[in-house]
């Protein structure tokens, strides 16, 4: 990417300022670049819910072409009153046609009486005076109204922007190009309360307050210091009579500011908190003495439902449903605080990692790479701070590793998901939705595999000294691997055969989806020769291919005392099929030591079997997040076809006794993906409802055990809370009848569900009634209760269009028998389902063959 620097001498009041601007190889190609905007807004708000502001905009601008004689910008909705374009003060608009708005598609023309000058040549700027008006409706793009009640002087109403994704030009008028970088100025009036207005006395923009000065006719402006060059996404208007309570990191001058009503700033005290914890434990990594951003940094918790997210391009001015930043303990779930901590460290994350307010900014050339960064980070500290303190009972960082790896693997199998490669000249905020947990979980859950590889002793130190020193430059993602690897150059010679991170990273980067390896062990040979074979993972029976990912592999035996390499049991696979010799002594091996490579493991039958016997008789002997591992993929290669009905229940038939939150997010993770669509297993409604019944089963006793556990800690509160929601869903009569008792016994009420069974008691009445709008009234329902009714909901038609979608099948007896004659040895081990532990499965070949016949023909005829 070439960048092309231009100085510019801007006029500010009376000083001038010298202001180095940079223009974009893309950008380069429009004929005019916009340098400074500057705004005066004259907001107002009416008491009758009428929302308007008028705005006097100039637009510096330069010229990148000769014989310029026409201006485009970018304009919807907006009421354009006058236009000027002043060349050292006279007006050069043409006077026969000066503008044409296109209010249809959204553009202003301007048209001139003389030709642009080429900047390059003759350094000549030209100012573009627009005076606008806008009128602002609730769901209003670009620039909105919210209403809100803040109980002491009853309704008010404030204004804000989020301007992501081109709306800017709903805002202002603007050249609406994300790579344009400019310069903001803010003056912003205050409204008294005069004439039926409404009182506003906080208004924030992306800049810090300068002053404020009273002009001769007697309105009340705010003047903001000029911004940092910014794009358009970065820019942010908030318009409010709140009040603001803050906190200051222990050991930076950074600084969180908190605007609510007054009456309920109180309940941000627990955001505030946590965003002191997170910084402190940034700075601590960083090891550095840096604040993260220049100023404050702003958050604005918005009374309304229909704002979920930071808005990626937020930096110091940051907007979020209020029920994602308030913590009221009588309402909000272990899931909703979960999910609120998250997005507010990942936030924290993306400013750290670079931002305007900086000394000198950081810029990412592949902005997919720092979204996936923060991700990685994001969950990074969060597992440090579970770990601290009061909350060491919390669950480990291994545990986010494995989420980010279980979210991105279950939207990265398709064949039409890209490569991450592909987003290297997409902006952050241009990433599709659709991709989005794609380009964040992937990156996340391959970062957490090479800390795995290479080791966090040597991989943390080798990143941290990367991002401090590329600070005020730019980072890319060659410059980051060849680093990666000059500091991680002496792990090579021990396991890796030469092959470095940057290598390793390469090879999942550049192609998508990824592989399940087949494991083959010949036991009949000393040493025991181990065979893998990896092929591109799919749930349907189509694009399965050899790959030829570079896979750091890690394994864990059952019998280490004569086991050749258990204590450095790491190499790489390149090749489709790679061989290596290991004494097993009888037992079994388990691929991916701690489930951190991102690639799913199917094992030939005979150490299936081993596994699973270790898991009946003692599943301790195997680590957490190895547990998770297994089931998970016992779920999902079933699903694929490449695991038979018996075999995948015969290794879950251990779960009544496993009491792991891991392991169980995993089974709920896994049992979700029964449900995808045109799957290889050719799934219907009668092996849905076996599968159901079996996990019914299993899952009582740890349903049983957490419902009369009483304990507040967080990590059993969110156990407990995914149990009730997965029982529930599975139709456990016991969850069923207890949180249908909680909801009629609450409903009419004045006193709330208990917020973690909240969801599944919405859920188990809309399965009841399946009347939505009559059984869940939305009226008077908090933020927190609208959201789990939502998500409810959601849940509830999924299911039932899963259940219309599938064929209804044949009776799951018929299953069985066609999986245990569909199992005897074949040349592909991993298709064998016949368990000599278990005296069930042990049909012979013909009665099998009669049962199904037999079944075929009363089906058939009946």
């Amino acid at each position: 990417m070439i960048r092309a620097f231009f100085f510019l001498f801007l006029t500010a009041s009376a000083s001038a300022v010298l202001t180095t601007f940079k223009i974009d190889e893309e950008c380069l190609n429009f004929t005019v670049y916009p340098v400074q905007y500057e705004l005066t807004i004259i907001p107002r708000i009416y008491t009758t819910q009428s929302f308007n502001y008028n705005c006097e905009l100039v637009i510096t601008v330069i010229a990148n072409a000769p014989h310029v004689r026409m201006i485009e910008l970018d304009a919807k909705d907006l009421g354009i009153e006058s236009v000027n374009v002043y060349k050292d003060g006279n007006d050069i608009i043409s006077r026969n046609t000066p503008f044409n708005h296109d209010t249809e598609r959204g553009k202003l023309f301007i048209y001139l009486s003389e030709p642009l000058r080429e900047y390059k040549v003759y350094n000549t700027r030209y100012q573009i005076k627009i005076k606008f008006r806008k009128n602002v409706f609730y769901d209003s793009s670009g620039i909105f109204a919210v209403k809100y009640d803040d109980e002491m002087e009853g309704i008010k109403y404030m204004l804000l922007t989020r301007l992501s994704r081109g709306h800017a030009k709903y805002f202002f008028p603007c050249f609406s190009n994300e790579r344009f970088e400019a310069v903001f100025k803010f003056r912003v009036n205050t409204l008294t309360g005069a004439h039926g207005m409404q009182y506003t006395n906080s208004s924030l923009v992306i800049a810090q307050e300068q002053r404020t000065k009273t002009d001769k006719d007697g309105y009340i402006f705010i003047e903001y210091l000029p911004s940092p060059q910014v794009s358009l996404n970065e820019v942010g208007f908030v318009y409010s009579q709140f009040s603001n309570s803050s906190i200051r990191s222990r050991n930076s001058n950074d600084t969180i500011v908190i605007w609510a009503p007054g009456p309920f700033l109180v309940q941000y005290n627990y955001i505030l908190k946590f965003g002191q914890s997170i910084l402190e434990f940034i700075h601590d990594y960083a090891g550095i003495n840096r604040n993260i951003t220049t100023g404050p940094i702003n958050v604005v918790p918005v009374p309304s439902n229909n704002l979920d997210g930071y808005e990626i391009g937020s930096w110091n001015l940051w907007t979020n449903g209020d029920f994602r930043l308030k913590y009221q303990p009588e309402l909000i779930s272990i899931r909703q605080i979960e999910k609120m901590t998250f997005d507010f460290t990942q936030q924290l994350c993306r400013v750290w990692l670079g931002n305007p307010g900086e000394e000198r900014r950081t810029s990412w050339r592949e902005e997919w790479f720092k979204e996936g960064m923060a991700t990685y980070f994001a969950y990074y500290f969060l597992g440090k701070y579970h770990q601290t303190g009061e909350r060491q009972s919390g669950w480990p960082y291994g545990f986010y590793g494995l989420e980010s790896r279980h979210n991105a693997m279950s939207v990265d199998w398709y064949h039409s998901t890209p490569a991450l490669i592909n987003f290297n000249r997409t902006l952050a905020v241009d990433i599709p939705n659709r991709h989005k947990e794609l380009v964040t979980m992937k990156t996340a859950a391959l970062l957490w595999m090479v800390e795995n590889w290479i080791g966090p002793e040597k991989f943390h130190p080798a990143l941290v000294k990367y991002i401090n020193m590329r600070r005020g430059s730019f980072i890319n993602l060659e410059d980051f691997m060849i680093n990666l690897d000059k500091e991680t150059v002496e792990c090579f010679h021990q396991f890796s055969n030469g092959t470095t991170s940057s290598m390793v990273l390469n090879s999942w980067f550049w192609y998508p989806g990824y592989p399940v390896i087949n494991v083959h062990v010949y036991r009949d040979r000393l040493p025991n020769v181990i065979t893998l074979k990896q092929r591109t993972f799919s749930f349907t029976k189509d694009f399965r291919y050899d790959s030829k990912y570079l896979i750091p592999i890690s394994y864990v035996a059952q019998y280490q005392e004569n086991c050749f390499n258990c204590h450095q049991p790491r190499f790489i696979i390149s090749t489709p099929v790679y061989t290596f010799g290991e004494n097993l002594d009888g037992g079994w091996i388990l691929l991916n030591r701690h489930a951190s490579g991102y690639y799913r493991v199917n094992y030939d039958v005979e150490t299936w079997k081993l596994i699973a016997k270790t898991l009946r008789n003692e599943h301790n002997a195997i680590h957490q997040l190895n547990r998770a591992q297994i089931v998970n993929d016992a779920f999902a290669l079933y699903t694929s076809g490449d695991l038979s009905y018996v075999l995948a229940t015969h290794i879950l038939g251990y779960l009544e006794k496993e009491q792991s939150y891991v392991v169980w997010e995993s089974v709920i993770s896994g049992f979700e993906l029964l449900k995808t669509k045109d799957a290889a297993c050719n799934f219907t409604r009668a092996l849905y409802e076996e599968w159901r019944q079996f996990m019914r089963k299993h899952v009582a006793a740890i349903y049983a055990r957490l419902i009369q556990d009483l304990e507040q800690q967080p990590k059993t509160r969110l156990f407990r809370s995914n149990i009730i929601n997965f029982a529930c869903a599975l139709q456990h009569e016991s969850c069923v009848n207890r949180v249908l008792n909680l909801y009629y016994q609450t409903k009419g009420r004045r006193h709330r569900l208990d917020p973690d069974s909240r969801q599944a008691c919405y859920y188990a009445v809309l399965r009841e009634s399946g009347d939505v709008a009559y059984q869940l009234r939305t009226d008077n329902l908090t933020s927190f209760e609208n959201e789990d009714r939502t998500v409810a909901r959601h849940l509830a038609e999924n299911e039932q269009r899963l259940i219309y979608r599938l064929p209804p099948g044949i009776k799951p007896i018929a299953n069985l028998v066609l999986n245990i004659t569909s199992t005897l040895p074949t040349s592909n081990p991993t298709a064998q389902a016949l368990d000599k532990d278990n005296p069930d499965s042990s049909t012979s070949v013909h009665t099998s063959i009669v049962c199904l016949i037999l079944t075929y023909l009363v089906t058939t005829l009946f």
